[in-house]
């Protein structure tokens, strides 16, 4: 065993920099692949917003007829979304609700691009 005042050898050094830059780029992408990360930058729904009308902040938001599926309608910003349901714990990609302003329908919208 080294004392701590000795030096690391210069390839040891490497091989840990380079495993360590490995699992950091790994766990980033994890990250930014997952469900939670492809909302919005702003405010996410949660269980507790049930029944609340939430406003919209995003320049455009569309509204599906299923979780994911095709959009057939956009509200844009300022317009509002009453949520109906949440599909998981805080993080929830989409949420359930009426989609009032120039859609008034009920339908799916992304989480976090509320005000």
């Amino acid at each position: 065993m080294r004392h701590p005042s000795e030096r690391m050898p210069r390839a040891a050094l490497a091989g840990l920099l380079t495993a360590v830059t490995a699992v950091l780029t790994a766990l980033m992408l994890a990250l930014t692949q997952s469900a939670a990360y492809a909302g919005g930058p702003y405010r996410w729904a949660h269980d507790g917003n049930v029944g609340q009308r939430l406003t919209v902040c995003a320049q455009t938001l569309e509204v599906r007829s299923s979780y994911g599926g095709p959009a057939f309608a956009r509200l844009t910003y300022g317009q509002t979304f009453t949520m109906h349901q949440n599909y998981a714990e805080f993080g929830s990609e989409y949420v359930r609700g009426f989609a009032w302003g120039d859609v008034n329908a009920e339908g799916f919208v992304q989480n976090g691009w509320f005000c």
